[in-house]
């Protein structure tokens, strides 16, 4: 190769580098799953969402890991025919403390009000009362944003 163009050779293979690296990438935005049992909040580091369809039931289940790999929260929404937006009553939330260090709790009553959802996303908000054995605990603020895999 004469002289004169070997400087080309290092601009050529720079410029397919720049090219290649401005490739649009799809971002997913981050899960959101957190709640407050009597004033203390829960946030869910880890989350995973799914819609499964047993036997023509359908129910969207989300689950996570919250304070630190201590606690476990799931979240399970059954829906009567269609999954469809608006307000369900048939829902469950548990609260577990993963190393069995402290109580677990179930929610006796559970209002969930799904703003959004299809095949990729769900949002709403829930509200309830959680139990273990006679004690009672409010379930405030709940919230969540996630994408279904």
């Amino acid at each position: 190769m004469p002289m004169k163009f070997r400087w080309l050779m290092p601009a050529f293979f720079a410029g397919i580098a720049g090219l290649t690296s401005c490739e649009k990438k799809e971002t997913v935005p981050q899960d959101a799953f957190s709640f407050k049992v009597d004033g203390m909040a829960y946030n869910a580091n880890q989350i995973f969402t799914e819609i499964i369809d047993t036997a023509g039931k359908k129910a969207l289940i989300v689950d996570g890991v919250s304070n630190n790999f201590v606690n476990h929260q799931e979240l399970i929404v059954f829906f009567p025919d269609v999954i469809k937006p608006g307000t369900n009553t048939r829902a469950s939330l548990t609260l577990m403390n993963i190393k069995q260090e402290g109580v677990g709790y179930i929610t006796s009553t559970l209002t969930v009000n799904i703003t959004s959802i299809n095949s990729k996303y769900a949002e709403g908000t829930f509200t309830g009362t959680l139990t273990s054995g006679e004690t009672e605990k409010p379930l405030t603020d709940g919230t969540f944003k996630v994408y279904i895999h």
